[in-house]
């Protein structure tokens, strides 16, 4: 192989080494002027959200500085029912001095089911209320009142024991009896404590208000009156569920029918509540000359 040859060869072999190289630079520029900059990847867009600036209890009032404005992703799933400044740009101030009905967390967004936008000098007991549900209180003791661990927005059920008078053999006695006459009560306060206090274990109050229907309000009343009201907390776990009247009770009734005798059955004079009786408003009256029991509170868990 001649010099001449030789150069030929080096000189194809430098061309195409150089077009190698021109086609690949050639090729990393189309890919990087495909590729999108930081510059042109669109951020989500963000609104700004009415929420609570810290935890918010049941019946607190609004703060100036109980709520802001937060960034929130605007996905297309942002709930109806949020405040959203574009659309609600007065909203901090109309809800200034409300009431706060559900308890709330630091961020969380808030909706017209949380808060009730009232004026300063509207009750908080009537913020807290359900719609057409009223407010009664009974004085309650230690002892009834579940040794003070009953707190604002706890379940309970209403218990009565009074002392009626029984027919048997022709003749009256007293009957101490006790039963369940109202279940699953909310309590609205105890004493002119609304809410419960961040790791206060118990309230120990003289008055319980709890949160009823005007008949059954009627109903605790009267109660109140026939003999020592009572209360049986209920667990978070049996707390679901509406509020239920025993109309049936027989602590309400009165007469009670005439037991049978104690030859044919021990202990059977209370009538159960698969029997009604008619309810009378009138209290009993103890027979002339005749000693009244003392009065006796019976608790009965698991209801």
């Amino acid at each position: 192989m001649n010099v001449r040859q030789i150069a030929i060869i080096g000189g194809a072999l430098i061309i195409a080494g150089g077009a190698f190289m021109w086609l690949r630079g050639q090729a990393g520029s189309n890919q990087a002027a495909m590729a999108p900059g930081p510059a042109m990847v669109q951020a989500p867009s963000k609104n700004q959200v009415l929420t609570a600036k810290r935890d918010l209890m049941v019946g607190e009032r609004i703060a100036p500085d109980s709520l802001g404005w937060q960034d929130w992703p605007d996905t297309g799933a942002t709930s109806v029912a949020f405040f959203v400044q574009s659309k609600n740009p007065d909203a901090i101030k109309s809800f200034e001095n409300g009431i706060v009905r559900q308890e709330m967390v630091a961020g969380e967004p808030v909706t017209d089911k949380k808060i009730v936008a009232v004026g300063a000098e509207t009750s908080s007991m009537a913020a807290l209320l359900t719609p057409g549900m009223r407010a009664t209180s009974v004085i309650v003791t230690p002892e009834s009142g579940v040794a003070g661990f009953v707190l604002p927005n706890d379940r309970v059920d209403i218990v009565v024991t009074r002392e009626l008078q029984v027919q048997a053999n022709g003749q009256s006695r007293a009957q101490t009896v006790s039963s369940t006459i109202l279940e699953n009560v909310r309590v609205l306060a105890i004493d002119q404590t609304v809410s419960q206090v961040k790791d206060q274990k118990s309230i120990a109050g003289s008055t319980a208000t709890v949160e009823l229907t005007a008949s059954d309000a009627e109903r605790l009343r009267l109660a109140d009156k026939l003999g020592d009201i009572s209360l049986m907390l209920r667990g978070y776990a049996d707390a679901a569920g509406p509020t239920l009247a025993r109309v049936d009770s027989p602590v309400m009734a009165q007469p009670l029918p005439e037991a049978v005798p104690r030859s044919t059955a021990q202990n059977t004079t209370v009538p159960t509540a698969a029997s009604p009786i008619p309810i009378s408003n009138a209290p009993s009256q103890p027979v002339a000359g005749q000693q009244t029991a003392s009065a006796v509170k019976v608790y009965r868990g698991g209801q």
